[in-house]
């Protein structure tokens, strides 16, 4: 089987799985993100294995689904608030604790490699899967994936065809200024398609557009750097022809706090 053959069909289950989660909510959307946040989380200190750096990676996914399982018993904001509070206070000292027993020669940043994966993969599963079943509308939290689709697509196709200006070219050759105005563009026309069939705010669909095309690539770019700190070429192979769930959802990741207060304070 070609390889194109085998990301077309991965990318068609991936798509689709994303979106009937989306749509249908509850505890559909609630078991898919959380096996998300746990694969990625996992993938994210993996990807560490042959560094100096020692992520404690037992107690990073224990730690991580506590709080994803917690974070459905905190639906309003009060409660998300309290623990989030809680996670600040108590983490530090809890991994700070463990690293005192590995022994290990780089404890403090294997403490931060450890705190940074719950914040950079957990914290924005936890916000959607609140964004999401705090509303009845799922058009929130389905435009931060069509959007982030339409731009990656629109910014490789553009990219590729006219692109000369190189957007980051130490972390990313392959980048370019005009195939990151073309991403950029169609995801702010897909935008205004969504809120033209959901009579929704034609100005918060182009904000979401730019803010989700524009942090969307920085969240790409982020996570190249530290592939290539590694000397990887992907975070993992769960997705055949795609890569790992953390190459997939770097994006996403990116987006999802930023719409989250979008959502909760401005609109």
């Amino acid at each position: 089987m070609s390889n194109i053959l085998v990301r077309a069909i991965t990318g068609f289950f991936f798509v689709s799985f994303i979106i009937l989660a989306t749509v249908l909510g509850g505890w559909y959307f609630q078991v898919l993100f959380g096996l998300v946040a746990v694969l990625t989380l996992n993938e994210f200190y993996t990807i560490f294995k042959n560094a100096t750096v020692k992520p404690n990676l037992s107690q990073g996914l224990i730690i991580g689904t506590l709080l994803y399982l917690l974070s459905l018993y905190s639906i309003n904001q009060q409660e998300l608030n309290i623990y989030l509070i809680g996670l600040l206070v108590l983490l530090f000292p809890l991994v700070g604790f463990v690293e005192l027993y590995r022994k290990n020669k780089t404890p403090f940043q294997n403490m931060g490699v450890t705190l940074i994966g719950l914040f950079y993969v957990v914290l924005p599963f936890i916000l959607i899967n609140v964004m999401r079943l705090n509303s009845d509308n799922y058009w929130p939290v389905l435009s931060i994936f069509i959007l982030t689709w339409f731009s990656d697509t629109f910014a490789y196709l553009v990219g590729r065809k006219i692109g000369k200006r190189k957007l980051f070219e130490r972390i990313s050759p392959n980048k370019s200024w005009e195939g990151f105005i073309g991403g950029l563009v169609f995801s702010v026309l897909a935008g205004l398609v969504i809120a033209y069939f959901t009579e929704d705010s034609f100005v918060k669909y182009t904000l979401y557009g730019v803010i989700i095309s524009s942090f969307g690539t920085l969240g790409d770019l982020i996570e190249s750097m530290l592939k290539r700190s590694l000397k990887i070429k992907d975070s993992g192979t769960i997705l055949p022809g795609h890569g790992g769930l953390l190459d997939r959802f770097d994006a996403v990741i990116f987006t999802i706090p930023i719409i989250y207060f979008l959502e909760l304070f401005i609109f």
